[in-house]
């Protein structure tokens, strides 16, 4: 049947609620601890029912869901197991765990918040796991060729000759930045965040065997004093866009300080376009509901550097741009 342009579509408002069972049968999941009776090796579904004090019936329904997701694996003989995915991620314990930034993101609660925001027109703080999260992106291979993309795009290139003092404030994980050390033995890494992420930097620097060349600043980056002219770059990932435009024009004005003759400052993070995106308006609504920040676009971050002193401000990407002292 042909649709007429004027025909209401049901297949929009279907997708606008079916993702929805997903994450909450996870949190289901979590909730019961399902996936510590399978650290130890694989079991039935009635060993696990009877771990979590649970019907072996839904148990076992449950436990073919998580199967079909690639979650955990189903064998022949009706026993399931971890996969390394839920051995590291989805065990209660674990250093990786990250089943209580799941279960912040899928409680009601934080969305009751965003509903109270928008009514009161006020941000109200929402639960957030940065470290749980850095953990997910440590593990993330992906983000090594876009970190390279990203820097060869600032015209930063990869050579055993790199000779750079670098800050990466919000660090997270540092993954973005590590990589540059791993490039070159001259490169020595500063990374700035919060105790608990400082850990995630600090195990992926060893994993990716580059540790004699990082330091770990605890500080909070509102506040913090970067120096004078010490650091040839700062990156700044992921972060600009939970700050209010106070804040970002404060922060600026320390980078700027921080940084040497022609050093370069760059911003990695999604910035808006004229026409309403899925993944820019939805992080506008979230986070100014959580802290008065938002997707910001290109033209309102090239005003604040240039008011800070930079120069040569350019957008090299939809997430990337560059700024010279």
């Amino acid at each position: 049947m042909d649709k007429s342009p004027n025909q209401p579509d049901p297949t929009l408002v279907y997708d606008l609620f079916s993702g929805v069972w997903k994450p909450h049968l996870i949190r289901i999941t979590l909730l019961l601890d399902v996936f510590t009776p399978l650290a130890s090796g694989a079991v039935s579904a009635e060993v696990v029912a009877q771990y979590c004090q649970c019907d072996s019936f839904g148990i076992k329904a449950l436990l073919d869901y998580l199967a079909s997701l690639k979650v955990i694996e189903w064998h022949d003989d009706n026993t399931y197991s971890l996969t390394p995915t839920a051995d590291t991620f989805l065990v209660r314990g674990r250093k990786a765990y990250v089943g209580d930034m799941i279960l912040n993101y899928t409680d009601e609660a934080f969305f009751d918040s965003v509903l109270s925001s928008l009514r009161s027109g006020k941000p109200i703080p929402l639960v957030e796991d940065f470290a749980q999260d850095a953990w997910l992106e440590s593990y993330s291979e992906w983000r090594i060729l876009y970190s390279r993309e990203m820097w060869q795009a600032a015209g930063i290139t990869f050579d055993q000759f790199l000779d750079l003092r670098v800050l990466d404030i919000a660090c997270g994980c540092a993954i973005k930045s590590l990589i540059l050390a791993q490039a070159s033995p001259k490169v020595r890494i500063t990374c700035l965040d919060a105790q608990d992420v400082l850990v995630v930097a600090r195990d992926l620097a060893e994993r990716m065997r580059v540790i004699s060349q990082v330091s770990f600043m605890l500080a909070n980056l509102l506040e913090a004093d970067f120096g004078k002219g010490q650091y040839d770059v700062v990156l700044l990932g992921q972060i600009s866009h939970y700050l209010t435009e106070a804040q970002n024009r404060d922060l600026f004005r320390r980078i700027y300080a921080a940084l040497s003759p022609n050093g370069t400052f760059l911003i990695d993070c999604p910035m808006t376009t004229d026409q309403p995106t899925e993944s820019a308006s939805f992080l506008t609504l979230i986070l100014w509901a959580n802290s008065g920040g938002m997707a910001y676009p290109f033209e309102t971050y090239q005003a604040w550097l240039k008011d800070a002193g930079f120069r040569q401000v350019k957008q090299l990407s939809e997430r990337w741009l560059t700024a010279i002292n």
